[in-house]
């Protein structure tokens, strides 16, 4: 009885330390399906937003298989970083964000700027790294462009062989439609000077206007 007492409060600790452990394990696992978004300008509201397993899996499937190549990672980029705005708009009312968006007369709340979009796409493409499904890029502070009137942000990777970066523009879509992966001196070499809001990538013949 005496030993039972006594090596009572080691087994407890035992317990609770493995206890401890398996839920830090957990949080770790799901620590890619918990992150915040920006939105309504300037990231003036922050959200956090919590996948399920099946988004989360709805979301990276589009990164199996593993791309042979930097140019179809490119590609993978693109489809997953559409699919997770769809996916984050079931949580929030970024679904309602419209494409060229400059002023407040979208519907609100909801409407992402160039801040929002960019630190948004960054968040997710940082996801993207942590969890192992770029391998042939890496991910970079967001890429800005400066004219003499105003100023414009986006995500920005660099590919790992060679050291090219890539703009990874989501400004110019509505919700949820496929960003722009644009080599970043292109997407730096605005055509007027007097206006960083250009879209210069000739990716769709089809402007969405605000």
């Amino acid at each position: 009885e005496t030993f039972i007492h006594m090596k009572l409060p080691v087994i407890l600790r035992v317990v609770v330390y493995l206890m401890l452990l398996a839920q830090t394990s957990v949080l770790q696992a799901n620590s890619a399906r918990e992150f915040r978004v920006c939105y309504n300008f300037g990231c003036k509201t922050e959200d956090v937003v919590r996948l399920t397993d099946q988004e989360w899996r709805e979301v990276t499937g589009w990164f199996k298989p593993a791309a042979a190549t930097a140019e179809l990672e490119r590609t993978q980029i693109k489809q997953a970083i559409g699919w997770m705005e769809v996916v984050v708009g079931k949580h929030t009312p970024t679904h309602r964000d419209t494409g060229l968006d400059l002023n407040y007369d979208g519907e609100f709340p909801g409407q992402l700027d160039c801040i929002d979009e960019s630190l948004n796409t960054t968040t997710y493409l940082k996801l993207f790294e942590q969890e192992g499904f770029l391998t042939h890029h890496k991910v970079l502070n967001r890429a800005y462009r400066k004219a003499i009137f105003d100023q414009h942000w986006a995500g920005q990777i660099e590919e790992i062989n060679s050291g090219d970066r890539f703009a990874v523009d989501s400004w110019f879509q509505r919700n949820g439609i496929l960003p722009y992966v644009q080599p970043i001196a292109e997407w730096q070499d605005i055509p007027y000077f007097f206006r960083s809001y250009v879209d210069n990538s000739n990716e769709y013949d089809i402007k969405e206007k605000p």
